[in-house]
C-alpha cells in the first residue's frame, strides 16, 4: 500500500538558492535540496558528511542576505517545499535534490514532485540503486547520473540501523501511521560486477529520460580503465550527454593530467557519443 506523503519524512542536510556547476543545466538558476544518507564511498566526494544521517544535526535553510536558519533535520515534503519556495529570491526556480544519495528515500522524492507546483525537479545520483531509481523516474524532470570506477570506490558503508530505529526507521511495507522514514531496501554494489550490472541497468532506465551522464576523471588512471563505462553508455543510452569531469583535488585526489584527459575524450568519441569536459564550476566560482 502505498504510504501518505504526511507521513513520509527525509533527512534534510541544507536548502540554498545558486547556480548549477555540473551537467546539462548548468549555470541555470536552481534551487538545492541536500539529502542526507549515503552508502557510498567515492574517494573524490566534496561532500562526506552528506554521508550520514545524522539526525541529531539541524537542516541549513539558506535564504539569500539573511542569516541561516536551522530547523529540525527530518522534514515532510511539504516542509521541504516551503522552503524550497522560501529561499528563492525571485520567481520559481528549477530544484535539484542531491545529496548524499537522494534514492536512498524515494517515497520522499515521489511525494515531494506534486508539491513543487509548475517547477521541475531534477535528480542527481549514483545510478547504483536502479530500483530506486525506477521508482521515482516518472516523478523527476531530469536524471544527472554519475558513472563511476569500481575502483574508486571505496567499501560501501550502508545506512546505520541503530540510527534508522532511533530515527523511527519502518520496513517499506510498514502502514503504521507512526512510521514515517523509509529508506530504500536495495543494498549498494561491492564487486566490479555488481556494478556493472547496477550502471547497465540504470542506463536503461534513463534510456528515454530527460537525462545526462557524468565521469570524473582522476588522476593516476589509465585513460582506457573509463572504457567499460563509455561502452555501456553507448549500447544502453547513446543519444545521452556524457559530461567528463576532471577531478577536483581533494583528499589525496588528484586532476589528471592533460593529456589523459584527451585521451578520455578521444575514446569516447570513437564510440559516437556527445562528449563534453566540463569541470565543477560552483567550484571555480567559489560557491555553493
Amino acid at each position: 500500500m502505498p504510504r501518505s506523503s504526511s507521513r513520509i519524512v527525509a533527512p534534510v542536510v541544507e536548502v540554498f538558492a545558486s547556480f548549477q556547476g555540473e551537467g546539462l543545466f548548468v549555470g541555470e538558476a536552481q534551487v538545492f535540496l541536500r539529502l542526507a544518507g549515503c552508502p557510498l564511498r567515492c574517494r573524490w566526494c566534496d561532500t562526506p558528511g552528506s554521508w550520514g544521517m545524522r539526525v541529531e544535526k539541524p537542516a541549513r535553510i539558506q535564504r539569500d542576505g539573511e542569516a541561516v536558519q536551522h530547523e529540525d533535520r527530518l522534514a515532510s515534503p511539504f516542509k521541504a517545499a516551503l522552503w524550497i519556495a522560501s529561499v528563492e529570491p525571485g520567481e520559481p526556480r528549477t530544484v535539484s535534490v542531491t545529496g548524499g544519495e537522494p534514492l536512498m528515500w524515494p517515497h520522499f522524492i515521489q511525494a515531494l514532485k506534486p508539491m513543487l507546483g509548475a517547477r521541475r525537479l531534477h535528480l542527481e545520483t549514483a545510478g547504483a540503486h536502479p530500483e530506486a531509481l525506477g521508482r521515482v523516474l516518472e516523478f523527476v524532470d531530469h536524471v544527472s547520473m554519475d558513472l563511476k570506477l569500481p575502483a574508486d570506490m571505496d567499501e560501501p558503508v550502508e545506512l546505520d540501523p541503530a540510527e534508522l530505529e532511533a530515527a523511527g526507521a519502518a520496513p517499506e511495507d510498514d502502514d503504521d501511521e507512526a512510521s514515517t522514514l523509509a529508506p530504500i531496501n536495495e543494498a549498494a554494489p561491492r564487486t566490479p560486477e555488481a556494478w556493472a550490472m547496477a550502471r547497465r541497468r540504470s542506463l536503461d532506465l534513463i534510456r528515454d529520460h530527460d537525462a545526462c551522464v557524468k565521469v570524473v576523471v582522476s588522476g593516476g588512471r589509465s585513460p582506457r580503465a573509463y572504457d567499460e563505462l563509455f561502452e555501456d553508455v553507448a549500447r544502453r543510452a547513446p543519444d545521452c550527454p556524457v559530461f567528463i569531469a576532471p577531478a577536483t583535488p581533494i583528499g589525496g585526489v588528484s586532476a589528471p593530467e592533460f593529456q589523459d584527459l584527451v585521451a578520455v575524450v578521444e575514446n569516447a568519441r570513437d564510440l559516437g557519443l556527445d562528449v563534453r569536459v566540463l569541470p565543477q564550476v560552483h567550484r571555480m566560482l567559489g560557491i555553493a
